[in-house]
């Protein structure tokens, strides 16, 4: 019996194969609509996040030591600004005074040596009254930036002074001093930056349950994805059962049966190719949106792969429905791809929310727990979005399995291998 059905499925794979036009619909249409609907919103986020700002100002560094060239290479690195180096305070007025530019920010002579010193200085931002909003962002970006170098100024004048109190350098000569405090310095700003990137505490975003949750547009792509993978995996449930009644309707099912070869063989082997296709489906679409658009996979592959399989099992299974209820293989075909939209759209695998329409409130929400797309939908993001495990999405699996079961039975109850 395993056997046979081995030589079933490998039979339809290869059918599978030669039929370019329903594997481009399979394969790249959901690609392509995949990507350019992932471009836009990743575009969209872009332009509504702090990223997209770009503010014009001038910068005149008056310091010829390192921490004014420190404050100069930091502005030069922020992205929402456009920074345009003068040599004269004056031009850089004029500037701002004409609404060239949106502010400009002069670093005064002698900012190093007073910071060294510990003593109080002050970089000046001039900025055009007429842009009150521009000159927010130059005066918040500037206080995160002089933040960096009080806190360096701090940390020197303390080792200077603790060094001075305790006398163990009385003897030393300047240079041992600057070396002795420059050595000291450099450790503990090292293990400041450390702490920076690995804080003690750190906030992290959960449900009601505790579950921990993706943020931004990582969250949305683990919407978008798996909707349309489910909504184009359902697109072949008329290809396969097409194929099925094709079979039958050129004498290929009474040729197998002669063979002779278990009519539940058939069935099995013509199943489990298209379970096979439908696995390649989801490996490939989630391979290419977690690779290009950082799509979160979860931490349960296990968990995962047993929901694609059950999504294959359901696919398929209705698909041989469909062949059991159809009078013929265009009938099959026709029928398959209209549930595949029509499902497609109540199940919510068009992402139209920032949750899968199982969790809205209303009618809806209930009809889309009603079909096979909603539930896969709805565990997916649970895996991906929310981290979580094979327990939290039990529920969605049992329906899934439920209507695989239904769909199986109803296909074996009613098709007739001869018409």
């Amino acid at each position: 019996m395993i056997r046979h059905t081995l030589t079933v499925a490998w039979k339809e794979i290869q059918l599978i194969a030669r039929d370019r036009g329903s594997l481009v619909i399979l394969f790249l249409l959901p690609l392509l609509f995949g990507t350019l609907y992932g471009s836009i919103n990743l575009h969209f986020a872009d332009e509504g996040g702090a990223s997209s700002v770009l503010v014009d100002v001038c910068l005149v560094n008056e310091d010829e030591d390192v921490f004014g060239a420190q404050v100069a290479l930091a502005l030069g690195g922020i992205k929402v600004l456009s920074v345009e180096t003068l040599d004269s305070a004056a031009e850089a007025e004029r500037r701002v005074a004409e609404g060239q530019v949106s502010a400009a920010i002069i670093i005064p002579a002698g900012f190093t040596a007073a910071i060294d010193s510990y003593t109080p200085t002050e970089i000046a931002v001039i900025v055009d009254p007429a842009e009150p909003e521009s000159a927010s962002i130059v005066v918040g970006i500037m206080n995160k930036v002089v933040d960096e170098a009080t806190v360096w100024g701090e940390v020197q004048y303390g080792i200077r002074t603790l060094l001075d109190e305790a006398g163990v350098l009385a003897d030393a000569g300047p240079e041992t001093h600057r070396a002795i405090e420059a050595q000291n310095l450099g450790v503990i700003m090292t293990h400041l930056n450390e702490m920076r990137r690995t804080p003690l505490v750190t906030v992290v975003s959960e449900d009601l349950e505790g579950a921990v949750i993706e943020g931004g547009i990582a969250l949305f792509f683990a919407l978008l994805f798996p909707g349309i993978t489910v909504m184009f995996v359902f697109f072949g449930v008329g290809m396969s059962g097409a194929s099925l009644l094709n079979e039958r309707e050129t004498g290929a099912l009474r040729r197998l049966l002669a063979a002779p070869i278990p009519r539940g063989a058939i069935i099995g082997g013509k199943m489990l190719g298209y379970m096979a296709l439908v696995c390649l489906q989801v490996i490939v679409l989630f391979g290419v949106a977690h690779a290009f658009f950082g799509m979160p996979l979860g931490e349960s592959p296990l968990a995962l792969a047993l929901l694609t399989l059950l999504l294959a099992f359901v696919a398929t299974a209705m698909g041989m429905m469909i062949a059991a209820l159809s009078r013929s293989s265009r009938q099959a075909d026709s029928v398959g791809t209209v549930l595949g939209f029509v499902l497609g759209g109540l199940g919510g695998c068009i992402a139209i929310s920032p949750t899968p329409l199982t969790r809205t409130e209303g009618f809806m929400s209930v009809v889309a727990r009603l079909t096979p797309h909603g539930n896969a939908v709805d565990a997916y993001y649970s895996l991906m979005a929310e981290k979580a495990g094979m327990l939290q999405i039990l529920p969605e699996l049992a329906v899934l399995l439920a209507m695989g079961v239904a769909f199986f039975l109803i296909a074996v109850w009613r098709f007739r291998f001869a018409e």
